[in-house]
């Protein structure tokens, strides 16, 4: 199965990350509670297939089996040309990644108090593995991994990231084609899952180019289908090219997001999405000769609102976060 993470899969694994120094077993659990409890709201591996209902005509629709759709609105001004990607196999980039979460909550139409996440810091190494004239494929290792927290559960579990590697690979339009990270030497399941998502993250840096010629002013659209833990979203991304002079190049993004209805089995629970959605905005720079935005900024926000059924406890559970993210070259 295809699988594209956006906004909201990142949010929820660095909630998880938070959460793990408040929970025992490190894990989402909606059993055992009168209401649904704050652990139940972090996004849940399903340990069946999630059931998706049917959608209405006026609804979106999207599935995860679809390559990502790429269409031009305007082809911008004159000079134009064809951003194909060109990199060299064993091209090496350094990038440091900043991101800022905050989340507020509702359990049972009830607010929580607002749960303000440190800022969170990795290192990443970007390397050219291979380069065909389909394909691009490169490795990502984590060599950096803060978190501003006294906690030393959280500290061991940032640390556990640092030496982690995520492959990706794109055409040489920089659509995805499939990417994995390797989370085999962490132990606990629930913090694997969290970088795992965390890494699929990753994909979002490869952006979509067009297959047709532009040039400043262009605008294009790229649908994806956003997979997480089997709430699937419907992703739309729009790019504004900004600058471009046949090689280096700038835009700006705008994001939407709309969760399908979907019901999900965790372990005596089931989790129906009642409603989901997530809308973001950012710049990005970068040069056909590497596959990935080197500068970016973003923000955004996402909200899902949860059913959850555990025999006699029913309740709603809404959670509502935002996120600032910055990228940079290092020196």
């Amino acid at each position: 199965m295809r699988r594209i993470t956006g906004c909201l899969p990142l949010a929820a694994a660095l909630l998880v990350l938070a959460g793990c120094g408040d929970s025992d077993d490190g894990g989402a659990s909606a059993a055992g509670t009168s209401s649904p409890t704050a652990e139940a709201s972090e996004e849940p591996e399903p340990t069946d297939e999630p059931t998706e209902e049917p959608v209405a005509d006026d609804e979106v629709s999207c599935s995860t089996d679809d390559a990502p759709q790429v269409t031009v609105a305007d082809p911008g001004a004159e000079p134009r040309a064809l951003m194909e990607l060109s990199p060299t196999a064993g091209q090496t980039v350094g990038l440091d990644m900043t991101i800022l979460t905050e989340s507020t909550q509702t359990l049972g139409g009830v607010a929580q108090p607002p749960q303000q996440i440190p800022p969170m810091i990795f290192g990443l190494a970007v390397t050219i593995d291979e380069v065909t004239d389909e394909q691009i494929s490169m490795s990502v290792v984590y060599d950096r991994a803060e978190f501003d927290s006294d906690d030393p559960q959280l500290q061991a579990a940032m640390g556990s990231m640092v030496g982690l590697t995520s492959t990706v690979t794109t055409d040489r339009s920089g659509v995805f084609i499939e990417g994995d990270i390797d989370t085999a030497g962490v132990s606990d399941p629930a913090l694997a899952a969290a970088i795992g998502q965390m890494g699929a993250q990753l994909e979002q840096l490869a952006v979509p180019l067009p297959r047709e010629p532009v040039g400043v002013g262009a605008v294009w659209d790229v649908a994806t289908a956003v997979d997480s833990n089997g709430v699937v979203f419907c992703s739309t991304t729009t790019y504004r090219l900004t600058e471009f002079d046949g090689t280096a190049y700038t835009f700006e993004t705008e994001v939407t997001q709309q969760a399908l209805p979907t019901t999900l089995e965790q372990g005596t629970a089931t989790i129906e999405v009642l409603e989901g959605t997530g809308a973001g905005s950012g710049t990005s720079s970068g040069n056909l000769s590497f596959p990935m935005a080197v500068t970016a900024t973003s923000s955004g926000s996402n909200s899902i609102l949860l059913l959850v059924e555990d025999g006699s406890n029913r309740g709603e559970i809404g959670t509502d976060v935002s996120l600032e993210m910055q990228l940079t070259t290092r020196e």
